[in-house]
């Protein structure tokens, strides 16, 4: 089974110093979907354009696609 990563956002904030925080206001991202991005879940894709908007990148750039066998799934419930 696949899940989007978020991973790859995550890196690039440390790489551009910037906060958690300065994203979401730039952003508008709300705290909520700011921690299902933390979590691995699912977000809308307008919040994915507007960081991309903030962040000056493609949407391929900050989230990918990472296979998740069903233990790994499981674990969380």
């Amino acid at each position: 089974m696949s899940k989007l990563s978020y991973k790859k956002l995550f890196k690039m904030l440390i790489d551009i110093d910037m906060k958690n925080t300065e994203l979401m206001e730039k952003a508008r991202i709300s705290k909520s979907t700011f921690y299902k991005m933390k979590n691995g879940e699912n977000i809308t894709t307008d919040v994915l354009l507007r960081i991309c908007d903030v962040l000056k990148c493609d949407v391929s750039q900050i989230v990918e696609c990472v296979e998740v066998n069903e233990r790994q799934e499981h674990k969380h419930d």
